[in-house]
């Protein structure tokens, strides 16, 4: 209770720092989070800083997968121990997290048949639950392959939801798509029944955009560990997950960023890939790194000082 009460005042406490979108709001923006946590490091960081955003009401947290052939037997299970632990830490168990699909929509060869998850189908009860005119945003981190196929088992949901996705590569300049990129690759045919999906609202925070988010390791330790709590969690999960490594590219990290201050990245429409049905998604086309950083020490020190 006593998580939950400094949670509460640390937003009431933090109205007059929103962005401008959000600041004459009286309702905060429905986010639904699917992260593919246990893979790497910037997951935890990204769940971490919406759970702190005073401008967020996050209506879920469920686990994606990541089913390579270098990964644990099942990835999902990994990753659902990690945010039921993150909840806790953060005394946030009343955020319903359940588990997504192991496997990929379709076949390895392609197809887009739905994969039925709890997941999934709290996606499409928390868009059905959206006021007219309102839309869920579901932020994805990993393979998009419970957005997606909340959406094949539930089309009605399609005007009623926003998707944001870190994954594949975007050359603004050229007009250039690469889908040659993990969170793709490990779905790739979730992510082509989002570009084909018609009026789908889709926002795609390319790698090679959110890669200049890097964070220093020794300065990232040095302002969490002995902090007690998720901070400390967060940095025994960088010196677990890759202690050698002195820099950390937070991708995920990125994304959340963008939504929270999107003063600090600049976004556009461009067509979808040659290969996919021909429509417009939103790319973000470039990010303030430095601001990114600064944003995310702000939040955190504001909260450690609660």
């Amino acid at each position: 209770m006593l998580r939950r009460t400094f949670l509460d005042s640390l937003a009431l406490g933090s109205l007059a720092a929103l962005p401008l979108s959000l600041a004459g709001q009286t309702a905060r923006r429905k986010i639904f989070l699917d992260s593919d946590t246990a893979n790497e490091i910037d997951d935890l960081y990204a769940i971490t800083r919406a759970l702190l955003e005073p401008g967020f009401q996050i209506v879920g947290l469920s686990s994606a997968q990541w089913n390579t052939r270098l990964s644990p037997p099942d990835t999902v299970a990994e990753s659902q121990k990690l945010n039921t632990e993150i909840l806790r830490l953060m005394g946030r168990q009343e955020i319903p997290a359940p588990m997504g699909s192991e496997m990929i929509m379709g076949k390895p060869w392609g197809g887009d048949e739905p994969r039925d998850s709890p997941a999934a189908r709290l996606m499409i009860r928390e868009a059905r639950a959206m006021k007219s005119g309102e839309r869920l945003a579901i932020v994805n981190t990993g393979a998009v392959t419970n957005a997606a196929s909340a959406i094949k088992l539930a089309p009605d949901i399609t005007p009623k939801i926003a998707v944001y996705l870190m994954g594949a590569h975007y050359f603004s300049d050229r007009k250039v798509w690469n889908k040659d990129e993990f969170n793709v690759r490990n779905d790739l045919n979730a992510l082509n029944f989002l570009l084909d999906t018609p009026d789908l609202e889709l926002h795609v925070m390319p790698a090679n955009v959110c890669g200049k988010l890097v964070f220093d390791q020794a300065a990232t330790l040095e302002r969490l560990q002995g902090k007690g709590g998720i901070w400390d969690s967060l940095a025994a999960r960088w010196l677990s997950f890759s202690p050698d490594s002195a820099q950390w590219v937070m991708w995920d990290l990125a994304l959340v960023e963008a939504l929270a201050r999107p003063e600090l990245a600049q976004e556009a429409q461009f067509r979808t890939p040659p290969e996919n049905a021909q429509r417009d998604v939103f790319v973000y086309t470039g990010i303030d790194a430095a601001a990114m950083q600064s944003d995310w020490w702000r939040v955190v020190d504001k909260a450690q000082r609660r």
